[in-house]
């Protein structure tokens, strides 16, 4: 039984109060999810449409190869107009005529064991052509998910740094108010303008990382969406069914696509060697040809025309023995031994990297899930660390800075939250991709887990 993947899911239904700001969370319109942009990029990415034309040109190689070992049929046919002027002892004669006539061939090959060769070879390239178009859509649905979360990671800093702005507007505020009324020193208000300033200057740096992602996802869907749906606030990711990654390595040696690739283009190199060493064989083919002409010709004793008609029928075969050519075939021979070894050898990497890919992968999941849970436990202790510190100006004993450090502590840990749940996504993604696995099914799954649909 393969490993079946799941990534799920309790979720709730509130506006991400921490990390958003309030305008944001009050925005209306419809949100975008990973899907329907999905749909939107099997329609304009240009690299995944390149790979859909390059596998529609592919479909037609075994029907070439076929044709090689069917029948051929061909037609002539000639029409002339001939002048000729014939002159002797003083005499000549002129005279014009018009033959004509057609031929008809046939040809069907009845021992070619090279074209049965390239025939079943190509069977084979469309299998890969095959495997080729599937790695195209996990490829083009890796490249949308990393481009879509990387979004909304940089939306999560742009907002964070928002919530950060507005709590140190307010503490800048009570910092001048306390000042004036002397319940604080001016340390207290220094202290907050030197926050508010650096948080302006990371506000740049972050609306302007928000840009580029937002043109990197533009140009995998070709549409730039205001509101991409996030995840659920209450959404939990669970591990995959198997955490051993001897599982997931075997699983991707038979299941990954590049391998898959590899082994039907070694089987392809093997092919190739037979097809070098039938060089050397005969070659037998029927041959069936019909012909009727019509033509002018003349008397040489009364000079003068007179037309002839003939019809050939001709049914035969054709046998082809190579004897020597040169050392050509030979040469031949050897290459394509070479090839398959290297056939082999490029089987046997993808396989490694394969193994490899899942387990990096699994790693990445198995690790990014721990982060969640350990900042599921640090946005927990951030919450109390701030209504401690919150308690403790009131009665006196917290200044106005540790409030705001308290605040920007939480804030900051509830947008790594979030950063490390889409983080352990992609990796989610990226192992079933090793694993043969991501298909628009598996892309479904992630996409319920995101808020609210239009």
């Amino acid at each position: 039984m393969p490993i079946q993947f799941k990534a799920i899911l309790t979720v709730g239904v509130a506006c991400l109060a921490a990390l958003h700001s309030t305008a944001q969370c009050q925005e209306t319109g419809p949100q975008t999810d990973l899907l329907s942009l999905y749909q939107q990029a099997g329609r304009f990415d240009k690299t995944y449409l390149a790979a859909e034309a390059q596998f529609q040109a592919d479909q037609e190689v075994p029907k070439q190869a076929l044709g090689s070992l069917l029948p051929n049929l061909g037609l002539t046919a000639q029409t002339q107009k001939v002048e000729s002027t014939q002159s002797a002892l003083g005499f000549s004669t002129s005279s014009t005529s018009r033959p004509r006539g057609y031929t008809v061939q046939l040809t069907q090959p009845l021992f070619r064991l090279q074209a049965w060769e390239t025939y079943k070879q190509s069977q084979l390239k469309a299998q890969i052509a095959k495997l080729t178009l599937q790695q195209a859509r996990q490829d083009l649905m890796l490249r949308l998910s990393k481009a879509y979360f990387a979004v909304l990671a940089a939306q999560k800093d742009f907002d964070t740094l928002e919530a950060q702005k507005a709590a140190t507007v307010e503490q800048l505020k009570s910092a001048k108010q306390n000042f004036e009324v002397g319940n604080a020193t001016v340390t207290d208000q220094q202290e907050a303008q030197a926050k508010y300033d650096l948080i302006i200057a990371q506000e740049v740096g972050a609306s302007n990382t928000l840009a580029v992602k937002r043109l990197e996802l533009e140009a995998i869907t070709g549409t730039a969406p205001q509101r991409l749906a996030d995840l659920q606030t209450q959404a939990k990711l669970n591990n995959p069914d198997s955490t051993d990654p001897a599982k997931w390595a075997d699983l991707a040696k038979s299941s990954n696509l590049m391998a898959q690739q590899a082994q039907l283009a070694q089987l392809i190199a093997k092919r190739e060697v037979s097809k070098a060493k039938e060089g050397h064989l005969p070659t037998l083919d029927l041959t069936a040809q019909y012909s009727d002409g019509n033509q002018q010709i003349f008397d040489p004793s009364t000079g003068r025309p007179f037309d002839v008609s003939s019809t050939n029928r001709t049914l035969g075969l054709t046998l082809a023995v190579p004897l020597y050519s040169g050392g050509a075939t030979q040469s031949k021979v050897r290459q394509q031994a070479a090839l398959l070894n290297k056939a082999q050898y490029d089987y046997d990497s993808a396989v490694i990297n394969a193994s490899q890919a899942a387990k990096s992968a699994l790693l990445k999941v198995t690790g990014g899930l721990s982060q969640v849970q350990a900042l599921q436990t640090a946005v927990q202790s951030s919450e109390l660390a701030l209504k401690a510190n919150k308690t403790g100006y009131e009665v006196g004993v917290r200044i106005n800075i540790d409030v705001l450090n308290a605040q920007q502590q939480l804030s900051s840990a509830e947008r790594d939250l979030y950063k490390a749940k889409y983080d352990a996504l992609v990796s989610m993604l990226e192992l079933q991709s090793a694993v043969g696995q991501l298909d628009e099914n598996a892309l479904t799954k992630v996409n319920d887990l995101l808020g609210s649909k239009p």
